[in-house]
């Protein structure tokens, strides 16, 4: 792997610890918490349930999924280095979408395990 490929994998994982960190410290937050409970209020017992577990996972399982979703939500903000990467030449395109995917995943599952105990 070159210097730009670790770059692309650096910056991925970078962001996706990041964005678990501060995810963590609105999770452990009393205000927040309540915040989440009194929004979603106004939809079903079904649906509220799902958005707390999304929201405001306990569970391993649910902890898990959310970390996914935060892996998703790197890659779609990291799109636009990726595309310029892969059209000026520095990146192959194949391995920019796998690196990227493999680092937003490292990072968000790494700062989920590390970050939201």
């Amino acid at each position: 792997m070159g210097t730009y490929d670790w770059a692309l994998f650096a910056m991925a994982v970078g962001l996706a610890l990041g964005w678990t960190f501060f995810n963590a410290r609105h999770r452990r937050d009393p205000a927040y918490r309540e915040r989440i409970h009194v929004s979603v209020q106004k939809f079903s017992d079904f649906t509220r349930r799902k958005l707390l577990r999304l929201l405001y996972p306990q569970s391993f399982v649910d902890r898990w999924n959310h970390a996914t979703v935060i892996a998703g939500c790197c890659c779609i903000i990291l799109t636009p280095v990726l595309l310029l990467g892969i059209l000026l030449g520095l990146l192959v395109w194949w391995k920019a979408v796998l690196l990227t995917v493999a680092g937003t995943l490292v990072g968000a599952w790494t700062g989920e395990a590390a970050f939201n105990r």
